[in-house]
């Protein structure tokens, strides 16, 4: 059947480095669908300063948009863990999703717009190694005193495995 080229809107591009998998007509279907074709691109998915509560703000007027862009943006992080922390935290509020939670998705795909060329880059290499790192926030959920904790992990130098998730316990 020949080299692959896409399977489940996952592009394939072979290289001389190795194979570089990217997202980016899925990304801008995203942006899109957002009716933000025309925004202004941002250096970074979350903002530092703040931290989403469960109770601040008024409600999301029509959730069914907010849950199927935070749905839309949970399959881009197969190919894309530099969204992958961002994209939890607006998920944990699929359930009750306020303004606050709203604009952090916005913030999401105005970051993906800015950076809708990157992918993962699978590299052609010996794999003598394996490579983990970890880190968590400290109280980032400032409703529950909970942290989010992550990793990601090499082979070689190929990351093969990455990982966001709430802290079941207050730390």
């Amino acid at each position: 059947m020949g080299r692959i080229s896409h399977f489940l809107g996952i592009k394939a591009d072979f290289n001389k480095s190795g194979i570089f998998l990217s997202q980016s007509l899925y990304a801008q279907e995203i942006i899109e669908r957002a009716g933000m074709a025309d925004c202004k691109p941002i250096a970074t998915p979350v903002d530092l300063k703040s931290k989403l509560s469960a109770e601040e703000g008024p409600l999301v007027p029509d959730p069914t948009s907010y849950r199927s862009l935070a749905g839309a943006l949970q399959y881009l992080t197969f190919i894309r863990p530099d969204i992958s922390y961002a994209v939890h935290q607006i998920c944990l509020y699929m359930h009750s999703p306020r303004q606050q939670h709203f604009q952090a998705l916005r913030r999401i795909i105005r970051y993906i717009k800015g950076t809708i060329s990157r992918g993962l880059q699978l590299v052609k290499d010996r794999i003598d190694s394996l490579t983990a790192y970890s880190d968590a926030d400290w109280r980032g959920f400032p409703d529950i005193r909970r942290s989010t904790s992550g990793y990601c992990v090499f082979l070689g130098s190929n990351l093969i495995s990455w990982f966001a998730k709430r802290q079941p316990t207050v730390s």
